[in-house]
């Protein structure tokens, strides 16, 4: 009886390393198979992109959904899959098969999923999209060429993680209009200094103290150009004040210091929250929302209100 028992361990340790590394013949048959073309869908509801636009790129796409367990084991190495290989170059695409879509946007936040995510809120059995591309199981990635055929279907994270090891980026080939560019205010920056030199309007308490200083702030562009969260991230004064101040008691020179400050603050948030529309920036060919950051620095010296 000793002995059957040790047996049937020893058959059971044989096993499983087999079963564990042929993962993909019991759940990627389905798949398809290298050198077929992937089929095309809306990548971007936005700006109406399509798969097929990112022709000349690199395509990893990757299948998942925040409610199964095994997608988010692999949510840590995804995302180092990610900051390692992810570029103008290689793009991730994570086509979530999630019904909620509160729970699937605050998973790849929470989670710092970077990438471009498509959900279609639709279970995963009647998604079009799994069907076109015979997904079974989830988590499943593909590994798309510069002609957006298959080079790799798997189960296995393992597996990405080598193909992409061995792209050959010779072959990238990207149009001039659909390479990376960073969002840029309408006729560029001379145009911004002359808005923001044209629309400050300096503090009337700066102005009698003679003081200047300089607020950082940083602001959301849109995929549509607009402009969004505007917040200070820095703000201070730029000129020694102890020859302005001394004749003033330590509490009321901070007072003013820190009203200046604040009414520095508020109108660098005003004037840019009220600019026009923006040249929204692209990644992977695709206009989307980028976080700029801006220095205003406020001068009384030349009468301007300009970009640090």
């Amino acid at each position: 009886m000793r002995n059957l028992i040790l047996l049937f361990y020893l058959l059971h340790f044989m096993v499983l390393p087999t079963s564990a590394q042929d993962l993909d013949s019991l759940y990627a048959q389905s798949m398809l198979h290298n050198g077929i073309e992937a089929p095309d869908f809306v990548i971007d509801s936005t700006s109406n992109s399509r798969l097929k636009d990112l022709r000349g790129r690199f395509v990893v796409l990757h299948f998942w959904a925040s409610w199964c367990p095994d997608c988010r084991r692999d949510t840590p190495e995804m995302n180092r899959l990610h900051e390692e290989f992810a570029s103008d170059s290689l793009v991730f695409i994570h086509v979530s098969f999630d019904t909620d879509r509160d729970r699937w946007i605050n998973y790849y936040t929470e989670n710092q999923m970077d990438g471009l995510h498509f959900c279609e809120m639709t279970k995963m059995k009647d998604s079009p999209i799994a069907q076109a591309y015979g997904i079974k199981w989830i988590p499943s990635m593909y590994v798309l060429n510069t002609e957006g055929k298959v080079i790799l279907a798997t189960v296995q994270i393992e597996k990405l993680r080598k193909r992409l090891e061995l792209l050959d980026y010779s072959r990238v080939s990207i149009p001039r209009s659909r390479r990376a560019c960073e969002p840029t205010f309408p006729g560029g920056d001379n145009m911004m200094m002359q808005y923001l030199a044209r629309s400050i309007q300096y503090p009337r308490t700066a102005t009698n103290y003679g003081l200047q200083g300089q607020t950082v702030v940083k602001f959301l562009v849109e995929a549509d150009g607009t402009i969004s969260n505007v917040r200070v991230v820095a703000n201070r004064i730029t000129v020694d004040d102890r020859l302005v101040f001394q004749r003033l008691a330590g509490d009321e020179k901070r007072r003013i210091r820190e009203q200046v400050l604040d009414l520095f603050a508020e109108e660098a948030v005003r004037v840019v929250s009220a600019m026009p529309k923006w040249k929204p920036g692209v990644r992977h060919g695709i206009p989307m929302k980028v976080e700029y950051e801006l220095p205003i620095n406020f001068k009384i010296d030349y009468g301007l209100h300009e970009m640090g």
